[in-house]
């Protein structure tokens, strides 16, 4: 039951994405009219979750593994968004691309 409620809850994080959008669009229309910047920071957050859960679970348990992982996509998520403060200034978009990205790891655990 508990894993189901992870997976319920991911769901519903990826879903509010869509939320402040107009009705009418499709998703399609939705996912296309997102910037390239924000499927890269999603994409980061896919990669680095997925190559230290199974670091993580080698040395912790599996229940805390993926509490690792996440908490490890959130601070490279900030610290990328530090370092892009002189340059395009801190996005809370980014970080929250990067954390969707991250918690694919709730869905596909291996």
């Amino acid at each position: 039951m508990r894993d189901f409620k992870r997976r319920c809850s991911v769901l519903i994080a990826i879903l509010s994405l869509f939320l402040h959008r107009p009705a009418n669009a499709s998703i399609f229309d939705r996912l296309a009219s997102l910037e390239k910047d924000k499927y890269v920071h999603f994409s980061a957050g896919v990669v680095i979750s997925h190559l230290s859960y199974p670091f993580f679970k080698k040395y912790i348990s599996e229940e805390d593994a993926w509490v690792y992982s996440l908490s490890l996509v959130l601070v490279c998520s900030v610290g990328k968004e530090i370092y892009d403060i002189p340059r395009t200034g801190f996005n809370w978009g980014d970080i929250a691309a990067g954390m969707l990205g991250g918690m694919t790891i709730l869905v596909v655990k291996f």
